[in-house]
């Protein structure tokens, strides 16, 4: 399986196009990948055709990979020559015939090149990874029968054994126009410890070798990515950390998995008040999402700088966000002379790449790529017709040429330097546009906020029902909240916003004061000196793979200086005032709701 032509042009368009949708990217554990091959990478699965993009970006010592891809993408004659002759794998899903498959990927290991595969077997829109299928272990595992050979088959063969490498892609937001990602090599693991098993002649001894490897591969990429048992959880954590930590960038994103899965093992402890802030973060998501606001957009209204529960819940007057949007205004204004040249060139790439998200509203792991897609065609229609116009007004010029490609070169380096604070300063206009609007219509007008989560509660589906298990209300599919208009949400938003902020607040220093155990991952727990619970007994004939992950504890006292160790505005004690969870800094004073 070589590598063809369009292998290394694929890869150039793929990392432009994911430098620009992402505004950062960062790698930890590079040092774990080999020089030199033969390598499975097995990644996590998350958000489709940027994951591959993303793998390919970020490997490092330049790996070039053959990835396996479904068979289904190779049935159009053009598209599946292109992909073949990228070094591409088809993968038949179907009849699940690995013979041909495997052809290619030891045709490749043999020659000490490395193959991109997803586990998972498919992107997905869930809170958590999806069981692993058997595919990357049975492929690593029968590329050591097949160097041992046969003596139908000409005896041992030349080559070494590959390793895997678990990979986690971690995305702050996955759907979001530059947002910011974080990609974790593990450690290589080695086929030795699973040979003897898989190639011993005792029945079933195979299987059971591929599916500890596999069991452990699943083990290795749950350290590195983000995961939580159910929506509610995932939101909740979501929201704590955008509260936690007002500026995206005030959370370093080596820190950013470790953080997260922290808040979404806190969210999964059973206690009252935990589980009550649970639900009033998720419920803050939704208003959110339904009123297209965000958190980090509200940040610039201050919240109380002593968020005492006894203080009750104020919202900004009618003339504070009047000076909001007129403040908002002029910041865009100010700045639009020096960056209406590049917005007008890419408006059109801006608007076609939400369209292109729109057609997939319900399937998060798909809006990214609509939009990189959508956006690149229209790019690569764009450049060209900008350097075709200037060149036909510089073609006098002896240097036309060169001049208008410098130019069209210029203008884009200029907009990917100007992109991000116009960026946000135009979202923080149309919040504040929203704010305005909300704060001055009438209360008659104010959509009841029971009414607004059950119409959630009517959107979401039945839940499967498991043989042994008590029925529960959750559901297991990611489920939109419906679209209001703003102005209806924005008082229960910035109500919710304040009663989450002083909530969290409240639980996370009483979580300290007390000492309090909560539930936790148990890789976390082995890290932070935490306890890690025994397997049940009646657990205990099962294999390592069959059964629950361990159960595990850490100090409540831990928990809260771990997130205060990374940045967390949290105070030390209920008399620091200015360092509270969620405070923008300001005066914070109480305002009428008028």
């Amino acid at each position: 399986m070589p590598f063809g032509f369009s292998h290394g042009p694929l890869v150039s368009l793929a990392n432009s196009a994911i430098c620009s949708f992402f505004r950062q990217i960062e790698v930890y554990g590079a040092e774990n990948v080999p020089d030199h091959g033969p390598i499975i990478f097995a990644s996590s699965h998350a958000n489709m055709a940027l994951d591959p993009a993303v793998l390919s970006n970020t490997i490092p010592h330049g790996h070039f990979l053959h990835y396996w891809v479904k068979d289904s993408l190779f049935k159009n004659p053009a598209v599946g020559a292109l992909l073949r002759n990228a070094g591409n794998i088809a993968v038949d899903r179907k009849t699940k015939n690995n013979q041909m498959l495997f052809r290619g990927t030891f045709e490749a290991l043999a020659l000490g090149e490395s193959i991109g595969v997803f586990p998972e077997g498919t992107s997905h829109t869930e809170p958590h990874m999806i069981p692993l299928k058997d595919g990357t272990s049975w492929a690593a595992l029968e590329y050591v029968r097949y160097l041992k050979g046969t003596e139908e088959n000409a005896g041992p063969k030349k080559g070494r054994k590959a390793v895997v490498i678990p990979v986690g892609i971690a995305y702050v937001d996955k759907r979001r126009y530059r947002s910011r990602v974080v990609v974790h090599y593990g450690e290589p693991i080695s086929m030795d410890q699973f040979e003897a098993q898989f190639l011993s002649e005792q029945e079933g001894e195979s299987k059971l070798a591929v599916k500890r490897l596999t069991w452990m591969i699943d083990i290795e990429l749950k350290k590195m990515t983000v995961n939580a048992p159910d929506w509610d959880t995932a939101f909740a954590a979501q929201m704590a950390r955008e509260l936690l930590w007002v500026r995206q960038d005030d959370l370093a994103l080596k820190d950013y998995v470790q953080v997260s899965q922290t808040l979404v093992d806190l969210f999964t402890t059973p206690t009252e008040s935990i589980q009550s802030l649970k639900t009033l973060l998720a419920t803050y998501h939704r208003l959110l999402t339904s009123s297209r606001l965000s958190n980090s957009v509200l940040s610039g209204i201050s919240l109380s700088s002593t968020l005492d529960p006894s203080i009750p819940v104020s919202l900004p007057n009618r003339f504070s966000t009047l000076f909001y949007f007129i403040k908002d205004t002029l910041i865009v204004l100010f700045h639009l002379p020096f960056f209406i040249v590049p917005m007008l060139i890419h408006i059109p790439i801006y608007v076609v790449g939400y369209l292109g998200a729109s057609l997939a509203e319900e399937e998060l792991e798909t809006q990214a790529q609509m939009k990189v897609v959508f956006g690149l065609l229209l790019s690569l229609i764009t450049y060209p017709i900008l350097f075709f116009v200037l060149w036909s007004v510089l073609k006098g010029l002896a240097l036309g040429v060169v001049l208008a490609a410098a130019t069209v070169w210029g203008l884009g380096r200029y907009h990917g330097a100007l992109i991000d604070e116009n960026y946000n300063a135009m979202k923080r206009l149309v919040a504040s546009w929203r704010l305005l609007i909300g704060i001055w219509t009438p209360r008659t007008s104010e959509f009841p906020l029971p009414s607004f989560l059950e119409s959630y509660k009517s959107f979401a589906p039945d839940p499967p029902k498991v043989a042994g298990l008590p029925p529960t209300t959750k559901p297991e599919k990611y489920v939109k909240p419906k679209k209001l208009p703003s102005r209806v949400l924005v008082k229960h938003v910035l109500r919710t916003r304040l009663e989450a902020a002083k909530q969290l607040a409240r639980v996370l220093l009483e979580l300290e004061a007390r000492d309090e155990q909560v539930n936790a991952s148990f890789w976390l727990a082995e890290e932070f000196s935490g306890q890690v619970l025994q397997v049940p007994k009646d657990e205990e004939g099962l294999n390592e793979w069959e059964r629950e992950l361990p159960r595990a504890r850490r100090s409540g006292k831990e928990v809260v200086g771990f997130l205060r160790g990374r940045g967390a505005r949290l105070g030390i004690n209920r008399d620091e005032e200015g360092h509270w969870v969620g405070s923008s800094g300001g005066e914070g004073e109480a305002e009428s709701d008028q």
